[in-house]
């Protein structure tokens, strides 16, 4: 009897936290896509997420950068292209410096903040970045 109690206590905590916060992510994924970085984020439920704010941070900077706030729209899949990583400074490398980079989603819901992090871990050479900005101008 006691175990039947806890496994519905149990049931009902997951439950509760999961109607509480709403969203459901189940894929947040950053990916160097020739001189851009493609954020892709997969949800299965978004019922009270008032938005997805993306954030962005070198390596050797000691904080998050905003890159933009993306309202719902019923999508069961996102994806934001940060064209500007590497824009910025004499050596190309980003805001202030090199990768690795690391993105932060933050889903804002009606009953808090859920944040999900990805972290590109090895930055493309400067040749990869420009056969990409090469071959994206003939597009």
């Amino acid at each position: 009897m006691l175990h039947k109690v806890s496994v519905s206590l149990l049931l009902f905590v997951l439950l509760s936290a999961t109607l509480a916060f709403g969203a459901t992510i189940t894929l947040f994924q950053a990916s160097y896509d020739n001189s851009n970085v493609r954020l892709v984020w997969e949800v299965a439920n978004e019922s009270g997420v008032l938005n997805y704010d993306l954030y962005r941070k070198a390596n050797n900077e000691p904080t998050f950068t905003k890159l933009t706030t993306i309202s719902p729209s019923g999508q069961s899949r996102y994806q934001y292209l940060d064209s500007d990583v590497y824009r910025g400074t004499p050596n190309g490398m980003g805001t202030q410096g090199g990768g690795p980079f690391t993105y932060r989603l933050t889903v804002r819901t009606t009953a808090g903040d859920q944040s999900y992090t990805s972290t590109l871990g090895q930055t493309p050479s400067a040749v990869q970045r420009s056969w990409g900005s090469i071959k994206s101008m003939f597009r």
